[in-house]
């Protein structure tokens, strides 16, 4: 989210938000154009520390999440992943990065689980097209990842304002606490281990 939607919602000033960046004290990455970009997950960090309201969401309204990977088996188990989350959800899978972002602008998506190596148009440039259309700046995004050890690539998913980068294979209990921080609702996982997401 942009600085001034964090104002919005911490109730300061524009200056006073940057001024946390700045001091480190409430993270935050500039993208190429020198805006500064906040995830909401770091945001709602920053006001659990403060001891501020989170927002809430309507826990009645279905979060809808999209998958896009080029891999179908990680497709299937990541949705098996987020269908365990405990809140109302409607999940869909594609795996190209330009069938992605068309289904991203007919279904309009609260959370983005974003594979980076798929051929044609890969994460990156969805990333880079997505952050050019400020009617998506409220969608959280998480970028999944086998290279996540190339800086590049991690320096790039963090300048577009992602939510988080995981390496695969994806622990499920993080991507969901990531979705639930993104969203303001709880999680819950069976206290059994599901195992890591397998590229």
């Amino acid at each position: 989210m942009t600085t001034g939607e964090a104002a919005r919602m911490l109730g300061v000033g524009l200056n006073t938000v940057k001024r946390w960046i700045n001091r480190g004290d409430l993270r935050g990455v500039c993208t190429p154009g020198g805006h500064w970009r906040i995830s909401k997950e770091d945001l709602y960090a920053f006001m659990r520390g403060k001891g501020l309201p989170i927002p809430g969401r309507d826990k009645t309204t279905p979060v809808r999440m999209l998958i896009v990977d080029d891999d179908p088996f990680v497709c299937t188990l990541l949705r098996a992943v987020l269908e365990q989350a405990d809140f109302p959800s409607e999940t869909q899978c594609v795996h190209d990065g330009y069938t992605g972002l068309m289904r991203i602008g007919a279904w309009r998506p609260d959370v983005l689980v974003l594979d980076i190596l798929m051929p044609g148009i890969n994460g990156l440039e969805v990333l880079n097209r997505i952050r050019a259309d400020p009617d998506l700046d409220d969608m959280a995004i998480v970028v999944i990842t086998a290279i996540f050890d190339r800086s590049d690539v991690v320096q790039a998913a963090r300048s577009a304002g992602v939510a988080a980068i995981l390496p695969k294979p994806v622990e499920a209990r993080r991507l969901l606490d990531i979705i639930g921080a993104c969203m303001a609702l709880p999680v819950p996982f069976p206290d059994e281990e599901r195992g890591a997401l397998q590229r």
